[in-house]
């Protein structure tokens, strides 16, 4: 089975490796390191995600505009519809999950 992806994990993991290549860091060095590596990872993790949610949020717009348009065609309209809902799906996933 398939070790599930953790932020704090591979902070440990690149501080550790720091502290191996630079013996001159000591334990408490490579904890701060650690804590500095993971908050990196988390706001970068963060910004990305909200990104995603964002572009997901302009498709959710873009095909609603598309389902509403006058003259778009009935087979359009449906695929629009549904398009749309993926997109706002999409976004609660990526609302909703914690981070690792």
């Amino acid at each position: 089975m398939e070790e599930e992806f953790s932020i704090a994990a591979l902070a440990r993991m690149i501080a550790a490796d720091a502290g191996r290549a630079h013996r001159s860091l000591g334990a408490a060095a490579v904890e701060d390191l650690t804590h500095r590596l993971e908050t990196a990872l988390r706001t970068a993790v963060q910004h990305e995600r909200r990104s995603c949610v964002a572009e997901c949020q302009r498709r959710v717009g873009l095909w609603t505009g598309t389902e509403e348009k006058p003259g778009t065609p009935p087979s359009l309209k449906t695929e629009a519809r549904f398009r749309a809902n993926e997109a706002a799906v999409l976004a609660d996933s990526l609302r909703a999950r914690p981070s690792s």
